[in-house]
């Protein structure tokens, strides 16, 4: 087996992982366990394994943290902390498909950002790619009557999951900026990941204080959280960055989009999503519209890599 396939190998066991975080979520959010608590235990769980992945290779210290530290600590409050909150909040709202899909938006939103922060105007692809997003959004937002089983609570998530997507538009550029530097650097980049998600871990904690809701109690659901803390968090993050050192960033950008496909696949065998046109229209066009921004970037951008994650 060549590298390459090896690092494509990886890269698709990680997005297959991640696609089993949005019905894994669901599953809890529909069995009332509290999401906080759901939010903030699959991130330390997370950042244990990459410490003790950073340990065995043997490439754990101090010196990154002390250089990156602002950088690092302005993800992990936006990117990681306030974009994990609603993700998992936006779940006991919306189906995991419904919920990625929006995350999906992502791109749109670094575009967007690129345009006021860097004053980058955006390319003719780049505005087509906006409308498709747009119209993949409407029409989303419109058919409510296509998901009748979701009830009143479809208005709130779909705002929660723009809020979402922009939340994670914003972990895209502040950590393209971080990491583009690092690239086919993959310990480097755990090492960054690491004390992103520490410093999450430990921003979150005080929710426990409050935490009133139901917390896991049957084997399935501390089953489902073990899961998510260390495959989602932990495991494809380490496949993923494998992956990259093997395969090109718009390779990779295409692949990501597998992970809609991968979460509707286990929505529809676990929890019974029906599939429906609205559904249908409003995934692709968002999908595609992720995918023309990831693959027509210019590299004369200074962001160069902003869509690609």
């Amino acid at each position: 087996m060549t590298y390459k396939t090896k690092s494509l190998l990886f890269a698709l066991l990680a997005l297959f992982s991640w696609g089993i975080h949005g019905p894994a979520g669901r599953y809890l959010a529909v069995q009332g366990v509290n999401m906080y608590f759901v939010a903030v235990t699959r991130f330390w769980i997370g950042t244990l394994i990459f410490f003790l992945f950073l340990v065995i290779k043997q490439d754990f210290g101090f010196s990154l943290f002390k250089s990156k530290w602002r950088e690092i600590a302005n993800i992990s409050i936006v990117g990681i902390c306030l974009n994990s909150i609603l993700y998992h909040i936006t779940l006991k709202y919306l189906h995991g498909t419904l919920v990625m899909i929006l995350e999906n938006l992502a791109p749109v939103f670094v575009l967007l950002i690129v345009y006021f922060k860097d004053k980058i105007k955006p390319t003719k692809n780049q505005v087509t790619s906006l409308i498709l997003a747009l119209i993949g959004l409407i029409t989303i937002v419109v058919g409510k009557s296509s998901f009748p089983e979701l009830g009143q609570g479809y208005t709130i998530g779909i705002v929660l999951g723009i809020l979402t997507g922009i939340t994670f538009g914003v972990y895209i550029y502040l950590s393209s900026k971080l990491m583009m530097n690092y690239n086919k650097q993959p310990l480097t980049i755990i090492q960054l990941l690491f004390w992103i998600f520490l410093i999450a871990s430990v921003l979150m904690s005080p929710i426990y204080l409050f935490l009133n809701g139901k917390l896991p109690t049957s084997n399935s659901e501390i089953f489902w959280l073990l899961e998510m803390g260390v495959f989602q968090s932990g495991v494809a993050y380490l496949f993923w960055n494998f992956a990259l050192t093997g395969i090109s960033a718009n390779t990779a950008s295409i692949l990501f989009t597998f992970t809609v496909l991968f979460t509707t696949i286990n929505e529809v065998l676990f929890l019974k999503l029906q599939v429906n046109p609205t559904l249908l229209i409003g995934g692709v066009l968002i999908t595609v519209a992720g995918y023309l921004l990831s693959k027509k970037a210019k590299k004369k951008l200074v962001l160069k890599k902003v869509t690609q994650t």
